[in-house]
């Protein structure tokens, strides 16, 4: 087993994560999912394993939300995929584009880019009806058709933040046409739809006013392994780089990563396997410390979290993104979780007016829907993972 940090992983590459795809396709059966993962934690590797083995009775469509900037875009991708998966370009692509075609042209002879513009010309006006029929071709008896869609959040977002005026009303349309599909009596027995997004969707939808248009999806959060299984992960990524830790020196491997991701077990492997090399000998537990903090948490990883940082600008309002990275600030430099009470006094401090506790309370949640904090025991908070505290308090801790 590589160690691949960062990409998505399919095949002998992807570890376990068996429970959770039992899980996913277990719900799938009766409802479609809003699948709640952090950033790299192996959220597309999850969906390319349901694309890779799908149950006995399902057929399953990828449409990636980053790649798109309208409705139509969306469509047009799902049109093409569809048309591959049913191995017949003459029948959705054609129909699409059989007014925009000359006599001369031919579907084959087009490159990629060319046929999706003239998708996206042809669904002006007319994506919703036009994305329907693509389902019902696309439809086959006895068959359910998953449609997974990665970082629908992204999308959303591109919309309301986009040029003109009109931004706000697609991004409530295209959850409009998506709860439909999922519910009209035409599609609700065999379209099942997978939503994925490290960005809360639901604080994207509440935003716009939407969210009766996604209380229906079930949400199956993907968490970090248990000890054991994580383990495994790392004798199994260690051993690939000809690296054996005796027991105790694994357990400190453990300990320093804390929180199981698969992206967090993975660097700690390609530092713990580098440091050896350059030891030629056996590591220890307390050069484990070291490996965590010199280089896990160093330089050479940091840009794989600074997008933790950059979306809080791009994803919330100035004022918003102020008072959370003060807020994440106190939380990452704490040695405790902090009292709920004392992070609203520090809330309306910043805000140095009386502040609505509603606010703080909106604020906070939309943090633990975007995967930063979590509410603990007695109505404290804290980082969701250690390693993200850590990384916090190492390039965002100080005061501006």
């Amino acid at each position: 087993m590589n160690i691949t940090i960062g990409t998505p992983v399919s095949g002998d590459e992807f570890f376990d994560r068996e429970e959770i795809v039992h899980t996913l396709w277990e719900t799938l059966d009766g409802h479609s999912v809003l699948l709640a993962a952090p950033r790299r934690v192996g959220k597309s590797s999850l969906i390319l394993k349901l694309i890779d083995e799908p149950k006995e009775g399902f057929e399953v469509l990828w449409l990636d939300g980053q790649d798109y900037d309208t409705p139509e875009d969306l469509v047009a991708d799902l049109a093409i995929k569809a048309s591959k998966l049913r191995n017949d370009n003459t029948g959705i692509l054609g129909r699409l584009l059989s007014k925009a075609m000359t006599e001369v042209e031919k579907l084959e002879s087009l490159e990629l880019w060319e046929l999706k513009v003239k998708l996206r010309e042809q669904l002006k006006g007319s994506w919703r009806v036009q994305g329907e029929a693509v389902i019902r071709e696309t439809l086959r008896p006895g068959k359910k058709l998953l449609i997974a869609i990665d970082e629908l959040p992204i999308l959303l977002h591109k919309l309301v933040a986009g040029p003109g005026q009109d931004g706000e009303k697609l991004a409530q349309d295209l959850l409009d046409w998506l709860r439909h599909l999922r519910q009209a009596p035409d599609f609700f027995r065999q379209v099942r739809q997978l939503v994925g997004g490290s960005i809360g969707l639901p604080r994207i939808a509440s935003m716009i006013g939407s969210s009766a248009k996604i209380n229906d999806l079930r949400p199956v959060e993907v968490g970090p392994l248990e000890r054991p299984k994580a383990r495994e992960l790392a004798g199994l990524l260690l051993k690939s780089r000809g690296v054996e830790l005796d027991p105790p020196t694994m357990e400190a491997f453990l300990d320093q990563t804390a929180t199981f991701f698969p992206i967090f077990i993975q660097i700690m492997a390609s530092v713990v396997a580098s440091e050896a090399r350059r030891r030629e000998e056996p590591l220890n537990p307390g050069q484990l410390r070291k490996c965590y903090e010199q280089r896990a948490l160093g330089p050479e990883f940091r840009i794989c979290f600074e997008d933790y940082y950059e979306r809080l600008q791009s994803y919330y309002s100035p004022a918003e993104a102020r008072v959370a990275r003060m807020l994440l600030r106190e939380l990452a430099v704490a040695k405790e979780p902090l009292r709920r009470s004392l992070l609203l006094g520090l809330y309306q401090k910043e805000l140095e007016a009386p502040a609505d506790p509603s606010g703080f309370d909106l604020l906070l949640t939309w943090l633990a829907d975007d995967f930063y904090v979590e509410e603990i025991e007695g109505a404290r908070v804290q980082f969701k993972s250690r390693w993200m505290q850590d990384w916090w308090r190492m390039y965002h801790g100080s005061r501006p």
